[in-house]
């Protein structure tokens, strides 16, 4: 309010062509911060979530936001930077949980479906469903602990599942291909190559932290509608406020 005043005074002053009074030095502008999206899966009932590292690094504050639009604020439990993983532990409960698939290697041409929250500044906060295929079982440069998927993803997708067709998570979104960088270099541009991290990785992850997640091995084919229905249920999207340090504002 008193910021809003000397303002208001500052204003006045050159009206009447006055020297309008010097700020009070005391006062200082609030840092106008950065919010970015992400998605995260609900993993427990308690509020155990999972999504990737690189969505809430570096976060001063974590909200989570589901599907009937409940906001609640989340805090990160654990990270692990070298697979993108990350919990965090939202402070509220959830009625539905993935279930994680067990037992059932990946396969090359599985329909997949991914659930997140794409360019949410101008799609919306409801989450999104897209459908593809596992284009390949291992991921950049034949890196084992990823695989490929053809669905399209965009900003809002990270963290979000890779959801087989019973519904069971497969994996974890965690980045796509630079098409405009491999244009430049190759000539050709790329579409729809994206890259999940896997299902079984991140259950080594949760294990570690010692979280009771739910797993599946159940193989019966669900309706596309029942998937995303599934998907949309377990799906939060994660929003990570990042207030910019004295060194930030200096630069």
């Amino acid at each position: 309010e008193r910021a809003g005043s000397e303002r208001a005074q500052h204003a006045c002053a050159l009206a009447r062509g006055e020297n309008p009074p010097l700020p009070d030095p005391k006062i200082e502008a609030r840092p106008a911060g950065k919010t970015t999206i992400g998605a995260g899966i609900v993993a427990t009932r308690d509020g155990m979530i999972v999504t990737n590292h690189h969505v809430v690094d570096g976060c001063s504050a974590i909200i989570v936001l589901d599907s009937s639009k409940i906001r609640t604020p989340a805090e990160r439990v654990a990270s692990d930077s070298k697979n993108d993983l990350a919990l965090i532990r939202a402070s509220r409960s959830f009625p539905e949980v993935a279930a994680f698939r067990k037992g059932v290697q990946l396969q090359a041409g599985e329909s997949v479906t991914v659930v997140g929250y794409p360019l949410a500044s101008i799609l919306g906060s409801e989450p999104n469903v897209a459908f593809g295929y596992i284009s390949a079982t291992t991921g950049l440069r034949g890196d084992a602990s990823t695989f490929q998927i053809s669905a399209p993803i965009h900003k809002g997708n990270s963290g979000g599942p890779i959801l087989d067709q019973s519904g069971n998570v497969t994996g974890i979104v965690t980045s796509k291909l630079d098409a405009l960088a491999i244009q430049k270099r190759t000539g050709d541009l790329p579409q729809n190559i994206s890259f999940g991290v896997k299902g079984e990785i991140a259950q080594v992850f949760l294990d570690a932290q010692n979280v009771g997640y739910q797993s599946s091995d159940a193989k019966r084919k669900l309706e596309n509608t029942e998937v995303a229905a599934i998907g949309k249920a377990i799906t939060v999207l994660v929003a990570c406020r990042k207030i910019p340090s004295a060194a930030d504002e200096r630069q």
